[in-house]
């Protein structure tokens, strides 16, 4: 009986470890630059791409994609000058997951993700999507919240949608 009941524990445990996101739109392909998303969703593929990959054929990227997702180990890197015209120059939102410092330290010359101190850039988001159109000469970014851990799955949920739109 103390088989069965560990046992059942057990796999309970393994199925809460496993994020299911309650994602129920188009079905979007995210390349991600950096660590790939713990959630399971049948609707969302993500796909391993470097910072140097996307930047050399930022046109296939965008062609294949729904969305670049840059995650915190990658932060430093992404935020070196020489990508900032990527970001600018790219027809595919970006999604900054978990950055405190929204899309600024990555948009802005002269800024890296170390650097950029000042309070002004924390608004409470944990994650940013920055959009460009060069064509129009706008630039837009969308903010999205984090009540607490146990609401990531929603998080992620609202990031999935406004991609879907964009």
């Amino acid at each position: 009986m103390k088989k069965i009941l560990f046992i059942l524990i057990l796999l309970l445990l393994v199925a809460c470890s496993n994020d299911e996101v309650k994602y129920d739109g188009a079905p979007l392909k995210i390349a991600v630059v950096g660590d790939i998303p713990e959630l399971h969703n049948e609707k969302i593929h993500f796909e391993p791409i470097s910072l140097d990959e996307f930047s050399e054929d930022t046109l296939t990227i965008s062609t294949n994609f729904d969305a670049v997702m840059i995650t915190p180990v990658m932060f430093e890197e992404a935020s070196d000058d020489k990508f900032v015209k990527v970001y600018k120059n790219s027809k595919i939102p970006f999604i900054f997951f978990d950055s405190t410092k929204r899309n600024l330290p990555f948009t802005n010359e002269g800024l890296t993700y170390e650097s950029a101190h000042w309070e002004a850039l924390n608004n409470g988001s944990h994650t940013t999507i920055y959009l460009s159109n060069i064509d129009a000469n706008r630039e837009d970014a969308w903010y999205f919240y984090l009540k607490g851990e146990k609401e990531l799955d929603i998080l992620y949920k609202e990031i999935f949608q406004k991609i879907e739109t964009l």
